[in-house]
C-alpha cells in the first residue's frame, strides 16, 4: 500500500505541492529570519507618487496591506503555523476517535447515544459552535495567549471526534465480517492479536485517508473561524495614522489574514482573494493526495483478488482430475 502511494501522479502532486510550500515557509523564518518588507509611501525622488495599500506588481506579487506590508511573504510566513495546526489537530482527531473506535466496539446500550451525540454535529455549524463556546474565552483577561491557544485546539480536536469513532468502528466492523478473521477467532486468537495481526493491515489505508480528510476539514474549519475574527494565534491591533486600528494576526497564520483582512474587501480586494486562494490550493493538494491514497488501495486490493484467482486456477478440481481404480487382491 505505501510503496503504491509514491507510483500515484495524484498523490505526487500534492505532497510535493505542500512539501515545498512548508520548506519555503521554513526557510523564510530560519533564513531570511521571517522578514516581511514593510513600506508605506513610494516616492520618486522626495515627492510621494503613491501610498499603501498597493496592488499586486511585479515589486508586489500579492500586492500589500494598508501598513504597505507584502502580502505574498506574511502568507508564506503564515503557513507553517496554519499547516502545522492541521497536521496537529488531525493527528489527535486520528488518535483519539481510534481509541474512541475502539471501545464503541464493545459500547452496547451506550452505541445509540453516541451516534445521536455524533449525528447532532451534522446540523450544528462547528465553527459558529467554536466561536460561540471561544469567544467569552478570546476576550476575557483572565487567560494567557497560551491558555487561549490550548483551548481552541481542544475544541476543534474534541469536535470531530464522535462521528470518526463512530466510522472507524464502523470499518472495523466490515473487516471483522472477512472469513479470515472468522478463521481467526475459531483458532482462538483474542482480541487484541485479531486487531493488531489481522485487522490493522486492513485498516492503515482508510485512517492514512481519513487522516488526509481530517486536514483538510481543519484547514476549512480554520478559514471559516478567521472569518468570524477567532484568529488561531493571537491578535493585535496596529494604529494606521489617526483614523482607525487594524487587526493583525501575531503569527500570520492564514485565518487570522483573512479575518484581519475581511472588512477591506472592497477597498483593496486582493488582501481576501489571495489568503483565499492559499487555503483553497492547500485544500487541492490535500484532495489530491487524497485520490492518490484511494486509487492504490483500490489497486492493492484488485491485485489481491488476482491472486487469489490465479492460486486457485493451479488448484486440480475433480472435474480435471483423472482417476484410476486399480482392484487388487490380498495375497496371503
Amino acid at each position: 500500500m505505501i510503496k503504491g502511494i509514491w507510483k500515484q501522479p495524484f498523490f505526487i502532486i500534492g505532497f510535493l505541492f505542500v512539501f515545498s510550500l512548508l520548506t519555503f515557509s521554513l526557510y523564510h523564518y530560519y533564513v531570511m529570519d521571517n522578514e516581511i518588507y514593510e513600506n508605506q509611501i513610494v516616492y520618486e525622488g522626495i515627492t510621494p507618487v503613491d501610498k499603501a495599500p498597493f496592488a499586486p506588481s511585479s515589486e508586489y506579487w500579492f500586492g500589500s496591506d494598508r501598513m504597505g506590508a507584502d502580502l505574498f511573504y506574511q502568507i508564506i510566513s503564515g503557513a507553517k503555523h496554519t499547516l502545522g495546526i492541521a497536521f496537529l489537530a488531525s493527528f489527535l482527531r486520528m488518535i483519539l476517535s481510534y481509541l474512541g473506535g475502539i471501545l464503541l466496539l464493545s459500547a452496547g446500550r451506550i452505541l445509540p447515544v453516541v451516534k445521536g451525540l455524533g449525528q447532532s454535529f451534522y446540523y450544528i455549524p462547528s465553527a459558529l459552535l467554536i466561536a460561540l463556546i471561544l469567544w467569552p474565552v478570546i476576550i476575557s483577561d483572565q487567560f494567557t495567549y497560551w491558555d487561549k491557544v490550548y483551548f481552541e485546539l481542544l475544541l476543534i480536536v474534541l469536535i470531530a471526534v464522535p462521528n470518526t469513532a463512530i466510522l472507524i468502528k464502523e470499518e472495523i466492523n466490515l473487516i471483522q465480517q472477512e472469513e479470515f478473521i472468522t478463521s481467526a477467532k475459531l483458532m482462538g486468537g483474542s482480541r487484541l492479536r485479531i486487531l493488531i495481526k489481522h485487522v490493522m493491515p486492513h485498516l492503515w489505508p482508510k485512517l492514512l485517508l481519513m487522516y488526509v480528510q481530517q486536514v483538510i476539514a481543519v484547514l476549512l474549519l480554520l478559514a471559516h473561524l478567521g472569518i468570524l475574527g477567532i484568529f488561531f494565534g493571537g491578535t493585535i491591533f496596529r494604529e494606521y495614522g489617526m483614523e482607525f486600528t487594524i487587526p493583525v494576526s501575531v503569527s500570520n497564520e492564514w485565518s487570522g489574514l483573512l479575518g484581519g483582512y475581511y472588512y477591506q474587501l472592497r477597498l483593496a480586494p486582493w488582501l481576501v482573494i489571495f489568503p483565499v486562494l492559499s487555503f483553497a490550493t492547500v485544500i487541492m493538494a490535500f484532495n489530491f493526495m487524497a485520490e492518490g491514497i484511494k486509487r492504490a488501495s483500490d489497486q492493492t486490493f484488485v491485485k489481491k483478488k488476482v491472486k487469489k484467482k490465479d492460486f486457485s486456477k493451479v488448484q486440480p478440481t475433480a472435474k480435471d482430475a483423472s482417476f484410476t481404480f486399480i482392484n487388487k487382491k490380498k495375497i496371503s
